[in-house]
Formats: structure tokens, sequence, C-alpha cells
């Protein structure tokens, strides 16, 4: 029977809270249990396993960068809704430490969880990419960059690779996206020379 006021929503969202509170690599189905104060039997009736739960706490926290990110660059245009897209999602993977980095590990081993990821994170791309004029082999080239430039400064950061040096990391940031925006008005050069050039 399944325990009064548990749902798999309600589940998942615990998951996902506790993950955050204590770390991925302590999260089991006991702790959870215990966190919700129930008996661990009682998450099967809302889960089918550990598995499926952490793809699911995935999608949870893939949705919630998602709402973070359009909510962020919602009426924004061109080059400022580059710049805050980059920083949302910076900001979003450094106060959801855990979470980020559980998503970004079990991708590499969970199709689910990859499937989710090139959905979800795409949304905020396409938006944030559509003042721009750019032909769509360009356009997923961009998307791609934009996520491995961002990505590429989390991941460093986390390994403190970027502590060594007298300028702020924030300062390498931006000078970093102002890079990705020249690109971008570079794309779309070419992409209108193409077009008056046939």
């Amino acid at each position: 029977m399944a325990h009064k006021g548990l749902s798999p929503e309600t589940v998942v969202k615990a998951a996902a809270e506790l993950i955050e509170q204590q770390g991925r690599e302590t999260f089991s189905m006991r702790a959870l249990a215990d966190h919700l104060g129930v008996k661990t039997a009682s998450l099967y009736n809302h889960v089918d396993h550990m598995e499926g739960l952490l793809a699911e706490v995935c999608r949870y926290g893939l949705c919630l960068q998602k709402e973070a990110e359009l909510q962020g660059i919602e009426g924004k245009h061109g080059e400022e809704a580059v710049r805050i897209l980059a920083d949302t999602y910076r900001s979003f993977a450094k106060q959801h430490k855990e979470l980020y980095w559980l998503i970004m590990n079990r991708s590499a081993k969970d199709p689910q969880v990859l499937d989710d990821a090139a959905v979800l994170f795409t949304d905020p791309l396409k938006q944030m990419l559509q003042d721009f004029h750019l032909r769509e082999e360009e356009n997923i080239h961009y998307r791609r960059l934009f996520r491995a430039i961002v990505h590429g400064f989390i991941s460093q950061e986390e390994q403190g690779f970027f502590s060594h040096y007298p300028v702020a990391v924030e300062e390498s940031f931006h000078f970093a996206i102002q890079c990705f925006i020249d690109s971008l008005k570079q794309g779309e050069e070419r992409c209108s020379t193409d077009e008056t050039g046939k």
C-alpha cells in the first residue's frame, strides 16, 4: 500500500533536495526513506528502482535549469540574451552543484538522461540564437560551442584550475562570452555573404 502523502513527484523532489543537501555520493534509498520518515519499502510503491529514480531526479533538475534560463532571457534579445543566458547557466550550476554534476555524470551512461538533456538544454539556446541570422548547421555549431564554453568554465572552476593567476575568473568568463558573441557576428556575416553570393 502506498504511504499517504507520497507520490512519484514528491519522492523525486525529496530525492533532489536530499542530494543537494548531503551530496550525490552518499545518496541512497535508505537515506531518502529516513529523510521522508517512511520505511524504505514504501518508496518502491512510487519508484521502480534506484536507477529510475536518479533518472527522474536528473529530469527534474534539467527542468529547473531550463525554467531558470528561459525566465532569465524572457524579453531579452541579441547580445544581451547571450550574456544573461551564460550567467544564468553558470549560476545555476554553482547554486545546484550536486544536482548539476549528477546530471552531467549520469548523462554519460544513461541514454534516458542524455536524451532529456539534449531536449531540455536546447530550448533556451534556440531562443537565445533566434535574433542571429544563421544557417541551421551553424546554429547547431554555436549551440554546442556555447555549452562547451560555459560548461568548460564550470568544470575548470570546480577543479580549482583558475585560481593561480591575478585576473578574476569572472572577467575571463565574460571575456570568453564576448569572444563567442564576436564569433556569432562573424557567423552572421558568413551566412549573409553566402546568401547574396548565390
